[in-house]
């Protein structure tokens, strides 16, 4: 039994098959009119300080999903365990439905037991609803330079990782996903993640960012932020004021099969194979479920375990 749609099935349109800019999206710029980059340098050893985010000075997509009731239901398939999760992040489309332009996500804060799949949910949403996804580590993140950009005075100075990752999409509604919240290392002389995310976080402060190595005010308002964490302990109260909080309990054997697939789905991509390249049988199901634990990371392991073997058995030519 297969919990995700053929490819004559599906009621969402192939991204390979969907125009550049959708019709439905709208172009807007992030950067005041007036700024404009210095020019590209024309000795090719000096290397471009600015190459990746010149992209920032044209005009970027605001993407707008279309089919959306059609891709929140995919989602929630998706997502078995997670509908609260997806339900949290789907009012910013059911405002679009309502009021015919696109809302703000409140930014999301998903807690829950590790290996509850909180990141992948977050990233199968998004993807599904067309956004481009940024994932960031925050537990491998030193201080707040990485967020607010660092002075050019620095040797190895550098923009903001969000307007680099608006620049590499093209989109300024991109889905910021900052895992392992609460594990942001407390001790930076530079700032923590933590604080540093107030201003991204905040309508008014996001639409006038000043990124420290651009010197200009740049316009994240249209993000979509959705953090992670184990526990809501070390969240300080100002960052979990700003988010809606939400649960996302470890998943039940019963939702093995549909995430399953997801994860066959994911390795074909990964892979670059065609969308039903692999198949899982009934008893392979029933064996995954047999030996689930309630982890996401340990059912991958057992999935590659299942089409490696499967592999194993492939006739050679």
């Amino acid at each position: 039994m297969k919990y995700w749609p053929d490819e004559d099935e599906a009621s969402v349109p192939a991204e390979e098959e969907a125009d550049p800019v959708p019709p439905s999206d709208r172009m807007i710029r992030v950067l005041p009119e007036e700024f404009a980059f210095p020019a590209i340098p024309r000795n090719a050893r000096m290397p471009d300080r600015y190459a990746s985010v010149r992209r920032l000075e044209q005009p970027l997509r605001l993407h707008v999903p279309d089919f959306v009731e059609s891709r929140i239901d995919l989602a929630l398939q998706s997502c078995p365990h997670a509908t609260d999760a997806v339900e949290a992040m789907a009012n910013a489309e059911r405002e679009l439905m309502a009021w015919g332009t696109p809302g703000r996500m409140r930014p999301v804060l998903l807690v829950g037991p590790p290996g509850s799949g909180k990141s992948t949910v977050a990233r199968l949403y998004h993807e599904t609803m067309g956004h481009a996804v940024h994932k960031q580590n925050v537990a491998a993140m030193s201080d707040a330079l990485s967020l607010m950009g660092t002075h050019q005075t620095y040797g190895d100075s550098k923009p903001s990782i969000v307007l680099e990752a608006m620049a590499r999409t093209g989109m300024a509604n991109i889905c910021m996903i900052m895992d392992e919240v609460d594990k942001s290392p407390r001790e930076c002389r530079n700032g923590t993640v933590q604080d540093a995310l107030l201003q991204f976080l905040d309508l008014a402060e996001a639409r006038t960012f000043r990124d420290v190595f651009l010197n200009v005010p740049v316009d994240v308002s249209h993000i979509r932020w959705v953090m992670t964490a184990n526990s809501l302990e070390a969240i300080p109260a100002p960052l979990r004021s700003r988010c809606a909080v939400v649960h996302v309990p470890a998943p039940t054997v019963e939702h093995v099969p549909a995430l399953a697939w997801n994860i066959v789905r994911e390795i074909e991509v990964e892979r670059n194979l065609q969308p039903g390249w692999f198949d899982l049988s009934t008893y392979e199901l029933a064996q995954l479920q047999n030996v689930f634990a309630g982890d996401m990371r340990m059912l991958r392991r057992c999935v590659e375990i299942v089409l490696r073997e499967q592999v194993r058995h492939w006739p050679r030519a």
